[in-house]
């Protein structure tokens, strides 16, 4: 009998498994809890009043019913969205705790370093350098062994971080005022120190990766941009020597490592020139070569017959990560494109590269014979 007005109750409600799984909880708790009552004269029993059951109508289920959970995911979510939208309102710190949050709970690896590059933006707009060399420091010492992905995690976030600190010095420019002026408020100077070394303790970094891993030409690229920019926020004149002499050394290791991959990898033997007329000095002519020559012509893109559009990387919008992107190749004889190199914000490296591998040039010739173009191709991704 009580199982026929369980059903009952049932098909009231509903038929939803979420449905039947709560009513039947819910029943057999009310049963359990209820003594046995004592047995009733039938002739005493009052007939209930006729509802739309017993009239052959099926009630509607009632509108509230139990909703499902949230999942992890949907609770990550949520927390991106609003400290996205902290972020624009410039409530900083608040967003801040959102993304440090979902950093903490996190074991999706992309997801963790998708919110540290935004929690870079956020702590370098608040001028919070300290937690934003702890974010730097925490990806550098993840960066050792032979996980490449770790480096790569690193030299993406370094790569933000070079980003807000060219932003920052932007906002001086904008007001007009000249960074190494000794004039200037405590405020700005303390600052402006803070943010010097910064990109210092990122220059380190930096050349340690170019002692580890010596073929890995991103630290060279990675260094020249630091260099750059800390020689932009020069103290006076001998500290502008200083880091000038430091820039202009990593642009030549950086520019020779360059003629090295477009050579694919053999470096051009450098001779002094021979007194022909000694001819215990001459020597003999070198046997033409059969390979096709490689030429360093620069920038590719106004010479490319066929261009193909990058799709912007999902992750990288989500981030708020733009910028320019480029990537080192060799047309060969055919015309086609090898990809060798990229260089930029690394969540968009891999969608620039898909994107040049499709570019056609004309196929390139040396006096009428076949030969090969180094160059690069540049992508700009933006908002």
């Amino acid at each position: 009998m009580k199982g026929k007005k369980i059903l009952g109750v049932i098909r009231t409600f509903g038929t939803s498994k979420a449905s039947i799984l709560l009513l039947l909880i819910t029943v057999n708790g009310v049963y359990a809890q209820t003594p046995p009552s004592e047995p009733q004269d039938r002739e005493n029993l009052t007939p209930a009043p006729a509802g739309p059951a017993s009239a052959g109508i099926q009630p509607e289920a009632p509108s509230n019913q139990p909703k499902a959970a949230p999942t992890p995911v949907d609770e990550t979510s949520k927390r991106i969205e609003r400290a996205r939208a902290l972020a624009a309102a410039h409530q900083l710190a608040a967003a801040a705790t959102e993304l440090e949050t979902v950093r903490a709970t996190t074991r999706d690896s992309v997801l963790r370093n998708g919110t540290s590059i935004m929690l870079m933006n956020i702590y370098l707009e608040d001028g919070n350098y300290a937690r934003a060399q702890a974010l730097l420091e925490e990806h550098f010492q993840a960066r050792t062994g032979a996980d490449s992905y770790a480096l790569r995690s690193y030299l993406t976030l370094a790569g933000q971080a070079v980003n807000g600190v060219r932003q920052h010095l932007s906002r001086y420019r904008s007001f007009g005022v000249n960074v190494s002026n000794t004039g200037l408020p405590a405020e700005a100077v303390n600052d402006l120190d803070k943010v010097r070394l910064l990109l210092e303790r990122m220059v380190a970094q930096a050349k340690a990766i170019i002692e580890d891993v010596p073929k890995e030409n991103d630290g060279l690229a990675l260094l020249e941009d630091v260099l750059g920019v800390r020689l932009a926020l020069a103290r006076d004149s001998r500290d502008r020597d200083k880091w000038q002499t430091e820039y202009g050394q990593a642009r030549e290791r950086l520019g020779f490592a360059r003629i090295q991959l477009a050579s694919s990898g053999e470096v051009p033997v450098l001779t002094r020139p021979v007194d022909q007329t000694n001819s215990a000095q001459a020597l003999p002519a070198p046997e033409p070569s059969t390979q096709p020559q490689i030429a360093f012509v620069g920038l590719l893109n106004e010479r490319a017959i066929k261009r193909v559009v990058p799709s912007y990387p999902q992750l990288a919008r989500t981030s708020n990560v733009q910028g320019l992107v480029k990537v080192h190749v060799v047309i060969n004889e055919s015309g086609e494109v090898e990809v060798t190199k990229s260089e930029g914000p690394m969540l968009l490296r891999q969608a620039a590269e898909e994107a040049a591998r499709e570019w056609r040039f004309s196929p390139p010739l040396e006096a009428g014979k076949p030969s090969k173009l180094a160059g690069y191709i540049e992508f700009n991704f933006n908002l």
